[in-house]
């Protein structure tokens, strides 16, 4: 599981990676809104450790940006912000918990768990419609502009993980995980197989599965 920890200062940056990494966990650390922006075009995270007070832009605003573009992607804010009308405008924002500073990491680390399964029930819906796609899980068809995909059993999977997930980026080996599953042992190379073989029965919308040069895909619609 992916942590990207947006916090500017470098001591509580480094307990966070320290304390998150001895639980298993893989983490980036950014100190501006910029930079944790840009991050996300190239990264996978999971789940966003997010402090509202930073040099460039207000945490506040980040929220509401990730809730444009990245709204699967669940922020437990962490802050020393503890006013009640500043709690509330962060769970209004999209913030999924509320941790104050100071905080004992054993208590974010079960915070971090608990939103986690959370996520998990939320189920999506079977039925996406996005730009020109419109994909039926339960029916596992899919159709573009229309028109019917004919997919294999993997490719209709990789473009349902796409479809729940917009604008959100996987590595290679988070598609290795999230569509052939954790036990298999195959290549990387297999994923990129099932990208030219769906873009070009996709075409002329081939571009709708967007590489991202050094780390892998995403939908971009």
């Amino acid at each position: 599981m992916n942590i990207l920890i947006i916090e500017d200062d470098p001591s509580i940056q480094m307990l966070l990676k320290l304390s998150l990494e001895v639980e298993g966990y893989q983490t980036k650390a950014v100190g501006t809104v910029t930079t944790a922006w840009d991050e996300l075009a190239t990264w996978s995270a999971d789940l966003i450790l997010l402090d509202l007070m930073l040099p460039d832009r207000s945490g506040f605003e980040l929220l509401q940006m990730l809730q444009q573009q990245y709204k699967s992607v669940p922020v437990i804010v962490l802050t020393a912000k503890n006013e009640m009308n500043d709690k509330i405008l962060g769970f209004q924002l999209g913030a999924d918990d509320y941790l104050t500073k100071p905080f004992e990491t054993r208590e974010l680390i079960e915070r971090i768990k608990a939103v986690m399964r959370r996520m998990k029930m939320v189920a999506p819906p079977e039925v996406i419609k996005i730009g020109p796609i419109e994909i039926d899980k339960n029916g596992r068809t899919c159709k573009i502009g229309g028109q019917w995909l004919k997919t294999t059993s993997k490719e209709f999977d990789f473009m349902w993980l796409l479809c729940a997930h917009p604008k959100k980026v996987f590595t290679r080996e988070d598609l290795l995980d999230q569509v052939w599953g954790y036990d298999y042992y195959g290549h990387t190379r297999s994923v990129d197989m099932v990208v030219n073989r769906l873009r070009e029965k996709m075409k002329p919308n081939e571009h709708l599965i967007a590489t991202i040069h050094g780390t892998g895909y995403k939908l971009e619609v």
